[in-house]
């Protein structure tokens, strides 16, 4: 539901996510979710840690500094509707390896709730699932 809210707003964000650590086809990302439940704090971190890896890529990961996808986010929602509204809806969890949370739920400095959550997302799986659905080329092509 969140998710819809910020992709039906255009919301263009800096994500937070830290890169931790990679391992193969996985990398690991300290994410920070914002919600007033921690349930959904968990899905804001996650969804943080995905969009990370789609539009901006990793900072400090060797294999995945590049985003997936090279046009902006509103330009690749608009273009793949269906594909996004399914993704973030629940689709993107089939990416999500784990997701570790760190802390409670609580205020931060501006007096908003949040959570840090660590999020393993399988950047492989996702990049042949948008070349799949057509929402980028293969590597090469």
């Amino acid at each position: 539901m969140l998710a819809c809210v910020l992709v039906c707003c255009g919301v263009s964000a800096q994500y937070q996510a830290k890169y931790v650590s990679s391992d193969g086809d996985l990398v690991k990302m300290r994410c920070v979710g914002y919600a007033k439940k921690a349930k959904e704090a968990v899905v804001d971190a996650e969804l943080s840690a995905v969009k990370t890896v789609l539009f901006q890529g990793v900072s400090g990961a060797p294999r995945f500094s590049s985003p997936l996808i090279s046009v902006p986010e509103r330009d690749a929602v608009h273009d793949n509707k269906k594909y996004f509204n399914d993704f973030y809806d629940e689709g993107y969890r089939r990416f999500v390896v784990s997701s570790e949370m760190l802390t409670k739920l609580k205020k931060d400095a501006s007096k908003r709730k949040s959570m840090t959550v660590d999020v393993t997302v399988n950047v492989r799986a996702l990049r042949e699932d948008l070349e799949r659905n057509g929402v980028i080329r293969k590597f090469g092509l």
